[in-house]
């Protein structure tokens, strides 16, 4: 099978490119074969089910995080909520409808684990987890982002034939192998997060040390060790390293000989994120999705090497434990939707860079890009509403959550959002704000300018808003 030679991923120049009659579409043609080849070789089943097993268990936790605090202060408690564009229709269910729903998502994420009805626990959790997402952007987080991704991809992954109750019980064809371009489909979008990650990190800000300088020396409570923190040369270690774990840790985990060194220190970078911050899951997920790079049979190895056993004769370690090495053809929509995926991964992230401006500023191409850890902004906001004949001042704490008005202030498409809401409710009168925002330790200034009635400008959902004031230089 070659499930374990690493070789065979080694993609070769074609034999047609030394004929005579070579073109550069017998050159495309001829890559195009081998690609297909190396794509649809049988592989060990055993890390993609590993990895389902991990994600299902990290929908349950992460589920489990929220239920005592997060679903109360997110989702009942707000009165108004700022919506995605073309989402603002959802509404959370009310009642005890919430904790009904990430009740839901804890059940579907025990049944992916146990590949139990998996394609409808997969189809469920997506559209739970992905509705729950939509429902307010203040509370945007990356992990969430990325979860309900990988929460669409699992949906037609064919990762339920190993180590699955429905494979056990005949309910799918149970194989021991995938073809080899699931696990490289995997491995391409947990890349996505560390190497867009680094990219969002080549900003002037994070070069000289900043939001992390900051953060570290606000944090009294690490005594003693803050004092180590706090130095100047952890400070650029701690920045530098990150930077360089994030560019280059994914062709490191794809080198055999720097695999193990560079999953340690995937493991030290996230557990130090752990211990500083918390992050929920993702640290966690992170780890455990990290594993997808090493041979598609690790986990087997593992297995064998525990129970103090080898691999049957003639049987590479991962092929044979089912008896089958059966694989189903892949319907060329789903080749064509995996496509158009990694396309939109790939140009997603970069789109900040069309618009004017630092998006840790404007917020404009921020989400969405993996731009992790790199601003801490604080600011204050009022909103004066004027129907032509008087003025007046709304505190915004009158309408939302403690949460929701530390983070209004310094973006500008909630205030938009906001100044909207206020004018519905008094019947259609001017809002203007007043901001003054700080971003990584700079001097405060206004973000939006004072003298736009902001009600009337339209809700931006893509492009620049001319309204928002640019950052001054530093």
């Amino acid at each position: 099978m070659g499930a374990t030679d690493e070789r065979a991923d080694i993609i070769t120049v074609p034999a047609d490119v030394a004929s005579p009659r070579f073109s550069p579409a017998t050159l495309v043609r001829g890559y195009g074969r081998r690609l297909r080849a190396a794509g649809t070789r049988p592989v060990s089943a055993a890390s993609v089910a590993f990895f389902r097993i991990a994600f299902g268990l990290s929908i349950v936790v992460n589920s489990a995080l929220y239920v005592p605090r997060v679903i109360h202060e997110h989702h009942v408690e707000p009165t108004f909520h700022f919506s995605y564009g073309p989402v603002d229709f959802l509404d959370p269910l009310p009642g005890v409808g919430m904790y009904l729903v990430y009740g839901a998502m804890m059940v579907t994420g025990v049944l992916i684990a146990l590949g139990r009805w998996y394609r409808s626990a997969a189809i469920a959790f997506f559209v739970l987890t992905t509705y729950v997402f939509f429902l307010d952007s203040t509370f945007y987080q990356n992990h969430e982002y990325l979860i309900s991704l990988l929460a669409a991809m699992m949906v037609l992954l064919p990762v339920n034939g190993f180590w699955s109750l429905d494979a056990s019980a005949g309910r799918v064809p149970a194989s021991d192998v995938v073809p080899a371009w699931v696990v490289w489909l995997l491995r391409f979008q947990i890349g996505v997060p560390y190497f867009f990650g680094g990219v969002a990190k080549l900003n002037l800000d994070w070069l000289r040390g900043d939001p992390l300088r900051t953060w570290m020396a606000a944090r009294t409570d690490l005594e003693p060790f803050r004092t180590v923190l706090t130095d100047s040369t952890v400070i650029w270690v701690m920045v530098y390293g990150a930077l360089l774990l994030d560019l280059l840790v994914v062709p490191l985990l794809l080198y055999r000989r720097t695999r193990v060194p560079a999953f340690v220190a995937v493991c030290l970078f996230h557990l130090t994120n752990v211990w500083l911050f918390g992050l929920y899951i993702f640290p966690w997920l992170m780890i455990a999705a990290t594993l997808i790079f090493f041979p598609p049979d690790w986990p087997l190895r593992v297995l064998h090497r525990h129970r103090g056993s080898s691999p049957a004769p003639g049987h590479p370690p991962g092929i044979g434990d089912l008896g089958t090495a059966t694989l189903r053809r892949t319907s060329p929509v789903v080749t064509m939707l995996f496509a158009l995926w990694i396309v939109f991964q790939l140009a997603v992230p970069l789109r900040h860079f069309a618009f004017d401006g630092s998006s840790s500023w404007t917020e404009e191409g921020h989400r969405f890009a993996w731009h992790m850890m790199l601003r801490d902004k604080s600011g204050t906001a009022r909103f004066h509403l004027s129907d032509g004949q008087s003025t007046w001042t709304v505190d915004p704490a009158e309408f939302l959550t403690a949460e929701q008005v530390r983070e209004l202030a310094w973006y500008p498409e909630h205030l938009v959002q906001f100044a909207h809401h206020l004018s519905s409710i008094h019947g259609g009168v001017e809002v203007r704000a007043e901001t003054s925002v700080s971003l990584n330790g700079r001097a405060r200034q206004p973000i939006v300018d004072p003298a736009v009635d902001l009600a009337a400008v339209p809700k931006v959902w893509w492009g620049h808003a001319p309204w928002i004031v640019q950052l001054e230089p530093d």
